[in-house]
């Protein structure tokens, strides 16, 4: 099921939009002692200072994308932008977002992906024992893509997110399908 999805490292970086080009990488030790080094780019927001979020998810920060607040759904509308489709995976229940929540009931907002994008997630979720994903799942032609967006500095890979990757790689997904996004503000940010 996984293995028509291309290797290529050049060819996956011509698909990237230029701010989330790759710069680095991550290197990150999973359960099984292997170290697999992951994508980095370094994306840099302006923080939202539009009216203030009647909903935060939690105390997120609130990025401006394009003069709207959003929180890693900015990671996903530059991916939308740039001839991607995908969508913001929630970690408080496993749903399907491409909006803002408005709340904590995040039912009425999910969207759905189409069945076989659906069907590769199942199978990563059962072999890596976890229902941890990464914030934004996006697909392009054959491609997918596993974009974490991280605050520099103050986030981490979750051990769910390890065992992901880790499910992930043994259901045939090249390591060039993911990308940590560790953003940070813009240097005029207040």
């Amino acid at each position: 099921m996984m293995s028509n999805h291309r290797t290529d490292n050049a060819s996956k970086r011509e698909l990237l939009p230029p701010e989330l080009q790759p710069t680095d990488v991550m290197q990150v030790t999973l359960s099984s002692r292997t170290v697999a080094q992951l994508p980095l780019c370094h994306p840099i927001f302006s923080p939202w200072t539009g009216a203030p979020l009647e909903f935060s998810f939690g105390s997120k920060p609130a990025l401006n994308y394009n003069q709207e607040a959003c929180f890693e759904l900015a990671i996903l509308r530059t991916l939308l932008k740039h001839g991607w489709s995908g969508v913001w995976v929630s970690a408080f229940g496993g749903y399907f977002l491409n909006t803002m929540p408005k709340s904590w009931s995040l039912r009425d907002q999910q969207v759905s992906i189409p069945a076989e994008k659906e069907a590769i997630l199942k199978h990563i979720s059962q072999t890596g024992g976890t229902t941890a994903c990464f914030d934004v799942f996006a697909w392009k032609d054959s491609e997918v893509l596993f974009c974490e967006a991280k605050r520099q500095g103050q986030d981490k890979l979750t051990d769910g997110q390890l065992r992901f990757i880790e499910g992930a790689l043994a259901c045939g997904i090249p390591l060039n399908s993911f990308l940590i996004a560790e953003w940070a503000y813009s240097p005029s940010a207040p």
